[in-house]
């Protein structure tokens, strides 16, 4: 048995005279395990798209989004031609974002972060060189109120095989 334990997750902390015991172990596991679990970025939901279209909405009415400190969503777009995607999130205006490849090689990383005046984020485009991060705001909107967000590349459609993942982080 442990001679004493960590400040904060109360680990084992041996002496060299103490008896190591399997019991010890897999007590730590476990505080380790839920404390990873208590802040974990989990997998809220994501499509493949079949068709075509120049919009992608995410209905955010299913998840109880005040559990999260922050959402990321991630998008590998293949689109008709080179285009600009834009976020609207809630009933907000679009932001414009990044530029999409008609090659698929450009992909998006959005971060929105629920603040007290709004929904605030940043985006980043692996690939460009220049313009390839950016921040926004969609002030008044909270996460008791965000209900759902749109991409959307009118100039140039996600093609069949675009492929978008929402995270939550928890508080």
């Amino acid at each position: 048995m442990a001679s004493s334990k960590t400040t904060n997750l109360r680990l084992s902390q041996w002496e060299g005279s103490d008896p190591i015991l399997r019991t010890d172990f897999n007590q730590d596991n476990s505080k380790i395990d839920q404390a990873v679990n208590a802040r974990a970025l989990v997998r809220l939901t994501g499509k493949t798209l079949t068709a075509s279209g120049a919009d992608i909405t995410l209905d955010l009415l299913d998840y109880d989004l005040t559990q999260y400190e922050a959402l990321m969503l991630t998008l590998a777009p293949i689109t008709s031609g080179t285009g600009i995607t834009s976020l609207t999130v809630g009933e907000g205006e679009p932001v414009s974002l990044a530029s999409m490849a008609s090659d698929g090689s450009r992909g998006l990383v959005i971060f929105l972060h629920f603040l007290p005046g709004g929904v605030g984020g940043w985006w980043f485009a692996p690939g460009l060189t220049t313009g390839s991060t950016g921040g926004f705001l969609a002030a008044g909107v909270t996460a008791y109120e965000l209900e759902e967000m749109t991409l959307s590349s009118p100039s140039a459609p996600y093609q069949s095989g675009t492929t978008w993942t929402l995270y939550g982080l928890k508080k």
